[in-house]
């Protein structure tokens, strides 16, 4: 599983902006990636955003989804997905923060509260499970393990009553959280332009694919309105002509060409030419040949960026992966050490470092994953993987209190009740009594027991 591009897998039927049909939305795999630049970058962006909504950045996630298609919604309480195709078909940091301004305008205005109530406690592997259970909207968390479940996998010409349920914002609602996301730009010193320039975009899309699209998913209002209230909102705003800044637009020119590399290796090589000298092209480039087998070259790539940028923790972490991923693990720590260095309050990072450190099969190793993964905790605790690398890591030191403790962690997030309890009852016979550990252990047995059963 690549350190970088970590997926949950899972079939789903879920749209806002959505033009294709329902049933290809039903034959896709949604995988949600999680990447530390990608998502410093686009909190950078929106977290003036969420502060002049009056959100508390710290209560807000943003969940990347690999889709080619241009979507975003809100689901779960405070939780923004938005798709890689929405990424990388904007143009400007100004365009991608018009859209999370409207998904924002959503999340502030408590619209679909029911819904958000009904997934709000459940992790992000429950919530899309859930989606996909159907009929589970109103009733509750999927179980099971393993990162999917099985669903419709197509034929289908409308999505269920209750999906269609949760997708359905009412346009009165839609209005509300574009009128929210032209008052949180105003607020922000922002231009409403980059929105204009996207919702036209969006305009294109939805001539082409009108024929296809399902009226069912049809939840916003007409496109050519929303751009009319925006160009309103733009003649009165003073911000109308300011531009992004040289940062912003580096950080979003790097972004993108990142999910090139990453998604479209073949595009990214076409598109970002050796001759293109730029630091988003080269970069784009190295991580283009490292997805197509050429590692060589993209170490020498990745190499010179580092030689410009020693002190840039993403090309470090990129270096790591290039490595890792090519059965070099020993070789790959000092890399993603220095990436920890250069970036320790990213718990993504501590994961990879722990990762490449736990296949080294070295005790001392061992030590320096678990050390990085306790740290990582505070950042990542609903991170499926860490509790997966932590039992791993405690399994070898042959510590079974605190290898039930991770998998009773690990069992949670899977919404497995049975062996979630199975594992922390163990967890808190290993443990010594009145530690942090047995604590928690304790504390995982009684949440089992006071949660309504579904």
């Amino acid at each position: 599983m690549p350190p970088v591009f970590r997926r949950i897998t899972i079939l789903i039927c879920l749209s806002l902006l959505a033009l294709a049909p329902i049933h290809a939305a039903y034959a896709q795999r949604l995988n949600l990636i999680r990447d530390a630049e990608i998502e410093n970058t686009i909190r950078t962006f929106v977290i003036p955003i969420w502060k002049a909504a009056g959100l508390d950045p710290n209560a807000v996630e943003i969940m990347i989804v690999q889709d080619n298609s241009l979507n975003a919604f809100v689901a779960g309480g405070q939780r923004i997905f938005i798709n890689t195709g929405l990424i990388m078909r904007t143009e400007t940091p100004n365009q991608l923060i018009g859209v999370l301004a409207h998904e924002s305008g959503h999340i502030a205005g408590g619209h679909l509260a029911r819904m958000h109530e009904e997934l709000r406690s459940l992790s992000t592997m429950q919530i899309l499970e859930t989606l996909l259970a159907g009929g589970a909207i109103a009733g509750g968390a999927a179980s099971g393990a393993g990162g999917g479940r099985g669903g419709p996998t197509g034929g289908a010409t409308k999505a269920p009553g209750s999906i269609m349920s949760f997708l359905k914002y009412s346009q009165t609602q839609e209005f509300a959280a574009d009128q929210a996301a032209m008052g949180y730009l105003q607020k922000t010193g922002q231009s409403p332009k980059g929105t204009i320039e996207f919702l036209r975009i969006l305009q294109k899309e939805e001539r082409m694919a009108i024929s296809q699209r399902d009226p069912y998913l049809s939840t916003h209002p007409l496109t050519p309105d929303r751009i009319s209230a925006f160009e309103e909102a733009a003649k009165r705003s003073p911000y109308v002509n300011t531009l992004d800044s040289p940062q912003s637009l580096s950080m979003h020119h790097r972004m993108v060409a990142k999910l090139y590399g990453f998604i479209m290796p073949d595009v990214a090589l076409q598109r970002f030419s050796e001759a293109d000298r730029s630091v988003p092209a080269r970069y784009a480039r190295a991580i283009a040949l490292y997805r197509k087998g050429n590692l060589g070259s993209a170490l020498l790539t990745i190499d010179g960026l580092l030689k410009e940028y020693p002190n840039d923790p993403y090309f470090n972490e990129v270096k790591g992966q290039m490595l890792y991923e090519n059965g070099r693990a020993a070789e790959s720590i000092t890399s993603y050490r220095r990436a920890v260095q250069l970036l320790p309050a990213a718990g993504i990072l501590k994961i990879d470092l722990a990762r490449a450190l736990l296949d080294t099969n070295s005790v001392e190793n061992d030590r320096e994953a678990i050390r990085n993964l306790e740290l990582a905790v505070q950042q990542e605790a609903d991170s499926f993987e860490l509790w997966r690398l932590l039992a791993s890591a405690y399994s070898k030191q042959n510590n079974a209190g605190m290898t039930s403790l991770a998998r009773a962690e690990m069992a949670i997030l899977r919404g497995q009740r049975a062996e979630a309890q199975s594992h922390a009852a163990t967890a808190e016979r290993s443990l010594q009594p009145g530690t942090p550990a047995w604590q928690r252990a304790q504390d995982i047995k009684a949440y089992i027991n006071t949660r309504p059963r579904r």
